[in-house]
């Protein structure tokens, strides 16, 4: 090892057209030293060979193990290489949006004597910067602040498009926005952040909570915009309905038993949510009712076939199909728990 060390040291100094002596002034010791280094007689103190790897053009490691590492060095060269590109596409966008915004402000001056549109496309490059800058900016917390700074950028140009146009959907468009980033990224947070740690094993009821509030809040605000009253008659209810067979269905999984059981009930109760409340669920809308009468099995008759009994029938053969699956996975699920 060291006859290898000495002769990668005597290779890279000359590699760098260095003497001994030369070499031996810039490390501040002797040329007998240096030449014991190069024969294997000696090795330098580890305090020299930070500044003694800078001379030769080598890593500390690269000296300590007397040979190149190219895989390092290559991975070096890929990162200059990245560094390089995420330097030129952060510019390349600084410019354009420089450049943009300066030419639309000098164009609605020019044209309309103030400043109108151009707000809209200033505010529509800041939605932009969000994709295409804003990542790279930030370091910590990067999957809650990004997609709500890209959220708050799409309110103020949707908030600037409203001001323009008059109009007074603002809170509808970005209510509707929040419940699809709610339903994307709130499940994702609960499984990844330590802060609900207490509460992951609940997260999927916790999730449907969060995402029926807000659509509810969706709907009230819709209601108001539409200056309908069919919110407490309508919406409330079905929603209520839908929330509560889903969180019935998330219920399956904290039972004691195998996973046939577990998906014989979800058939079973899934069969039962969609084609029982119609018996019992009556409606003031025409056309509402007519599609809620469609799924009512007990007004279908298998013998007569046309536009008025053909859903019904459809419908009832799906329903008698989904319990013969949930009584086959119930007898599946009855023999293996007996067999253990």
């Amino acid at each position: 090892m060291q006859n290898d060390f000495g002769r990668f040291l005597k290779e890279k100094r000359l590699e760098k057209n260095l003497t001994q002596k030369q070499l031996a002034t810039e490390l501040f010791v002797s040329e007998s030293a240096v030449s014991k280094w190069e024969k294997g007689v000696a090795h330098p103190d580890i305090t020299l060979l930070p500044k003694l790897s800078k001379l030769l053009g080598v890593s500390e490691h690269e000296l300590i193990t007397a040979s190149i590492d190219n895989q390092s060095r290559e991975e070096k060269m890929h990162a200059k290489k990245w560094r390089a590109l995420s330097l030129t596409w952060n510019l390349f966008f600084y410019i354009a949006y420089g450049i943009t915004i300066l030419t639309c402000f000098i164009v609605n001056l020019a044209v309309s004597g103030t400043l109108s549109w151009f707000f809209i496309v200033a505010s529509a490059l800041l939605l932009s910067a969000t994709f295409t800058n804003l990542p790279k900016l930030i370091k910590k917390y990067r999957l809650v602040l990004v997609p709500l700074s890209m959220y708050l950028a799409l309110c103020v140009l949707l908030g600037v498009c409203a001001i323009y146009t008059g109009g007074n959907w603002f809170f509808v468009a970005t209510v509707s926005v929040l419940l699809g980033l709610t339903i994307i990224f709130f499940p994702i947070y609960l499984n990844k952040y330590k802060v609900f740690s207490k509460v992951k094993k609940y997260g999927d009821f916790i999730s449907i909570a969060v995402d029926f509030i807000v659509l509810n809040l969706l709907l009230i605000i819709i209601n108001c915009y539409t200056n309908g009253a069919w919110y407490f008659n309508l919406a409330l209810p079905i929603v209520s309905v839908v929330y509560l067979i889903f969180n019935l269905l998330l219920c399956v999984r904290f039972l004691g038993l195998n996973k046939l059981l577990k998906t014989s009930i979800i058939v079973f109760l899934s069969a039962m949510f969609v084609y029982l409340p119609p018996l019992f669920l009556k409606f003031s809308n025409e056309d509402i009712q007519k599609e809620i009468s469609d799924l009512n099995v007990m007004q279908s008759n298998l013998s007569v076939w046309n536009t008025e009994t053909i859903d019904n029938n459809v419908n009832l053969i799906i329903c008698l199909t989904a319990i013969l699956v949930g009584l086959s996975f119930a007898i599946a699920g009855l023999i293996k728990g007996r067999k253990k």
